[in-house]
């Protein structure tokens, strides 16, 4: 079950509710006289919310997305406009986000990358998000799902690095482990406490025969909004934002793999709290309690079945309580 967004008041919707267009002329404001890039938000004469790029390069042609109109004009002076305009007005909490996401993060824009070129791979993740879901929050196992992985990939950047940690996280493009870098992969799950087994979603995810797959187990506790140290959605992904502040690339990396993954930063997430109580890692080898491809019948696949935790005692290779 998934739970509906709440509208909120975000200052794309104080902007566009300030606006009164005069048919059959469109009207726009510019977002903020002091960001680096020409972003401005309009009215058409017929009521639908625009939001307008201009840019000194030609954009590509871009496909409509969900509910979204995506046109590019030449203008007068030379230089080129991008219009987004919300064809269904019942997501106009989702625009609003969309338009902000990509208004507040190209306002520092640094290495070679061209401001087109920001918001077009910005505008690719979202493409993804939009075309799976609604204006819905993501359901809670899919919250704490997210959670534990992100704990992972903290984990994982002071092992590697910002730049290869980042790169190994694939789960959110389809990949069929969590996190693949080189020969190694890794797989997470997150349980609770009392949980007695841990679901596994496919044969695919701890078929071996590509990589060395690791079954990293986070277990992580619900607690009250009122707890100490609780962990939220919104908090890690601020946290592992600024642990990525220092590497750019990777920073913009991931900010899209977030993206995909459904997560757009809501104040709804904060009704959602955990507390980490453990970090376990398993080896994947040859006898590991799992199914593997080679040992299905011709014509199944995607099958997902459980394995007791108590099975996987002799495979446990770290363990960090918390």
């Amino acid at each position: 079950m998934r739970t509906r967004m709440k509208m909120s008041t975000t200052k794309c919707l104080s902007i566009w509710q300030s606006l009164r267009p005069e048919p059959p002329q469109s009207v726009f404001k510019r977002y903020d006289t002091t960001h680096p890039l020409d972003f401005y938000l309009g009215l058409d004469g017929d009521g639908r919310h625009l939001l307008l790029f201009v840019t000194s390069q030609e954009p590509p042609h871009q496909l409509d997305m969900r509910a979204i109109r995506i046109r590019k004009n030449s203008r007068d002076d030379g230089r080129w406009a991008l219009l987004l305009t919300l064809d269904d007005s019942g997501l106009l909490e989702m625009f609003s986000l969309l338009s902000e996401d990509l208004i507040e993060h190209s306002r520092e824009i640094r290495g070679s990358t061209s401001p087109l070129t920001f918001v077009l791979r910005r505008l690719s993740g979202w493409r993804h998000l939009l075309e799976r879901a609604s204006d819905d929050l993501l359901p809670l196992n899919s919250i704490r799902g997210l959670c534990g992985e992100l704990i992972f990939l903290e984990k994982l950047i002071d092992h590697l690095g910002c730049e290869e940690a980042v790169r190994a996280w694939v789960g959110p493009s389809g990949a069929d482990q969590d996190f693949q870098l080189g020969s190694s992969a890794w797989e997470v799950k997150t349980i609770r406490p009392d949980a007695e087994t841990v679901i596994i979603a496919s044969e695919a995810q701890l078929n071996d025969s590509i990589y060395d797959i690791d079954l990293m187990i986070v277990e992580l506790a619900d607690v009250s909004t009122s707890s100490e140290n609780r962990l939220t959605l919104n908090l890690q992904v601020s946290k592992l934002r600024n642990k990525l502040s220092s590497c750019y690339e990777a920073l913009v990396q991931f900010d899209n793999q977030i993206l995909v993954a459904g997560y757009v930063a809501r104040e709804e997430y904060e009704h959602y709290s955990f507390r980490l109580r453990g970090l376990y890692r398993y080896t994947v080898v040859e006898s590991f309690p799992c199914i593997m491809r080679t040992a299905l019948p011709d014509g199944v696949k995607n099958v997902c079945y459980e394995i007791e935790l108590k099975a996987l005692e002799n495979y446990l290779v770290e363990r960090t309580s918390y």
